[in-house]
């Protein structure tokens, strides 16, 4: 695949725009957690529920729009004026305890009553005279007109209904036409308001939690940002991996211009990885097809390290920012302690670039043009039961659903030069590798 027109038209993205989309999804997922555990969300939606249900709107309604003289609170106040300002009724309530009706219901269940039928007897009887005078009157005639009546009963109840802090507070509330304003719920509506303004929250609510889920079904279980200094205190260790451990790990093949030199050839600095391969002359073990392991003069060492004895991983998403320098072999691959399975996530042979997977019999992998193998770039892997999907940066650039690994792979880095490579100086450059595990 030639992805120089994708580099030119943008498509291929640069390797610093995918770093920044990563670290900006991983720092995504992780604020989203946060929120989601936070106690403004927790009251954000224990308030949504509250402000938005219909019981909470109705009663915002009825507050900002009901009229005042359309309350039972109006009525009563109303009702109360009403018969505070009836004048007989005021009269009434004057007279009905007063000594003065007191004594004339007295002198009316008297004898002497029926005197006042007589003109005379009132003449001459200042008592009968002011008794008649006081039947007569306007406080007697109201006495008389409310006597049976439920009115003065009514105003009573009034008047200690409109003194209790119950009612006192209900009008308060109705009379005042910002009476929305004065109340609790209110209060829950703004807090509400200014809950959904934060912008932890705003971030919250935009996220899809379907999403979320799909990207944490992948779990992180292998990082390496190379911020050792020995090898011994890393995951890595020098030579090849066998699974038969009277083999000899720490050798190069007779084919090769190169001896290994058992992680000499190995450092970081700032972070990154480099395996360097170097002109040095060195004696070392090499395997021979027809002689088996011989000593060899060489005059270039190189190495190869892998993380056999620390991790290993079958299926997931596995991920490295490489570059190479040399037109010599670099790679960074997947292998076991047998020759085959074997994984390419990123090899340059001195011309190209390539990826894929090898079996006994082929190379079933793609050819990557277009891009300068010693600009760094993300090599990613993704494997599954049903195929390999490999891409550089966040373009797809092969898949296969030949020859499935079904055993647990580890890392491995090296370089070497073939026999028919021009021997020079190199290096294979590895800024973190990552690798992830679906749960």
């Amino acid at each position: 695949m030639n992805l120089f027109f994708k580099k030119l038209t943008g498509q291929l993205h640069s390797t610093e725009k995918l770093e920044r989309r990563i670290m900006a999804e991983e720092e995504r997922i992780a604020r989203y957690r946060q929120v989601e555990q936070s106690a403004e969300l927790k009251e954000y939606l224990e308030l949504k529920k509250i402000v938005e249900s219909k019981e909470f709107q109705q009663k915002k309604y009825n507050w900002i729009h009901t009229k005042y003289k359309s309350t039972p609170t109006h009525a009563i106040i109303s009702e109360y004026k009403k018969l505070l300002h009836d004048k007989n009724l005021q009269l009434y309530l004057e007279m009905e305890n007063s000594q003065r009706l007191k004594e004339f219901l007295e002198f009316r269940a008297s004898e002497n009553y029926v005197k006042l039928s007589s003109p005379k007897e009132v003449r001459n009887s200042l008592e009968l005279k002011q008794m008649a005078e006081f039947e007569k009157s306007k406080e007697y005639k109201s006495y008389l007109t409310y006597r049976d009546s439920k009115l003065p009963a009514r105003f009573k109840a009034l008047v200690a209904e409109v003194a209790t802090d119950e009612y006192k507070k209900q009008h308060a509330f109705w009379s005042n036409p910002n009476r929305w304003k004065t109340t609790d719920e209110y209060q829950q509506e703004v807090r509400f308001k200014r809950l959904s303004a934060m912008a932890d929250i705003v971030f919250y609510l935009k996220q899809d939690p379907n999403e979320i889920e799909r990207e944490e079904e992948w779990k992180e279980v292998f990082t390496e940002e190379f911020e050792w200094v020995k090898l011994a205190d890393s995951p890595w260790r020098a030579g090849f991996a066998y699974d038969n451990p009277k083999l000899l790990k720490i050798h190069s093949f007779a084919n090769e211009k190169q001896a290994n030199n058992g992680g000499k050839n190995v450092g970081t600095v700032d972070g990154r990885l480099h395996l360097f391969t170097k002109e040095e002359k060195l004696i070392a073990p090499a395997w021979d097809a027809k002689r088996g392991f011989i000593n060899k003069e060489f005059d270039y060492t190189s190495d190869i390290i892998q993380t056999a004895e620390k991790f290993r991983q079958q299926g997931g998403l596995f991920m490295a920012k490489v570059c190479a320098e040399g037109r010599i072999h670099h790679a960074l691959w997947l292998g076991t302690g047998k020759k085959l399975p074997m994984v390419s996530l990123f090899h340059f042979n001195g011309k190209h670039i390539t990826v894929g997977n090898y079996d006994e019999k082929r190379f079933d992998g793609e050819v990557i043009r277009g891009i300068n193998p010693g600009t760094y770039y993300i090599y990613s892997l993704r494997w599954t039961d049903k195929e390999l999907i490999w891409y550089v940066n966040n373009v797809e650039v092969y898949r296969t659903n030949r020859n499935i690994p079904q055993e647990k792979l580890f890392l491995a880095i090296s370089s070497f030069i073939d026999e028919h490579q021009r021997a020079m100086e190199g290096q294979i450059n590895v800024a973190w590798i990552r690798v992830f595990a679906k749960q």
